[in-house]
C-alpha cells in the first residue's frame, strides 16, 4: 500500500533490501521518524486499509519472532503479547516498531530508532531495551 494513500508525508523509501540499508546520515532516502512508523503501524494493524486476510498476514509476519527477543520484548512486562519488526544497517542503525497488547487494556504502538556517529559502529539492541523499559516504567493508564 502506498505509503501516500494514508497520509504518509515522512517517510522517503527509494530503494529495496538490502540497499536501503546502507545508511548514509546526510541522506534522507529510506528514512522515516518513530512517530510516524507509529501512525503507520496503527492504520494497518487498526484501520481499514488493508483486508482482513493482508491485516493478519502482516500480524503473522510481526509474531513469534524471536530475532527481536533482546529489544522491546525484553523489557515488555510479563504477560503482555507483542509484535514488532526490527531492522538495523550501517551506523549501528538499530529500530524496532511493535504492537505491546497489555492485558484488558487497549493495544499501544511503540518506535524505537537508533544509530550511531561511526558508519562501522555495531548495533547496540540493549539501547532499544533500555528505552522501551524506561517507557514502560512512565506508562500511566
Amino acid at each position: 500500500m502506498a505509503l501516500k494513500n494514508i497520509g504518509d508525508k515522512t517517510t522517503k523509501p527509494a530503494r529495496n533490501e538490502p540497499e536501503l540499508n546502507l545508511f548514509n546520515p546526510k541522506d534522507n532516502r529510506d528514512t522515516s521518524t518513530p512517530r510516524q512508523m507509529v501512525k503507520n503501524l496503527q492504520v494497518y494493524i487498526f484501520g481499514d486499509i488493508l483486508s482482513d486476510d493482508k491485516k493478519k498476514l502482516l500480524i503473522d509476519w510481526m509474531s513469534d519472532n524471536s530475532i527481536t527477543d533482546t529489544l522491546i520484548k525484553a523489557e515488555t512486562p510479563q504477560g503482555w503479547k507483542v509484535i514488532d519488526k526490527s531492522g538495523s544497517g550501517d551506523y549501528g542503525a538499530r529500530n524496532d516498531i511493535a504492537v505491546i497488547y497489555p492485558p484488558n487494556r487497549k493495544p499501544i504502538v511503540m518506535a524505537i530508532m537508533s544509530r550511531r556517529t561511526e558508519k562501522n559502529a555495531k548495533s547496540d539492541d540493549a539501547m532499544i531495551a533500555e528505552a522501551a523499559k524506561r517507557i514502560f516504567d512512565n506508562l500511566v493508564f
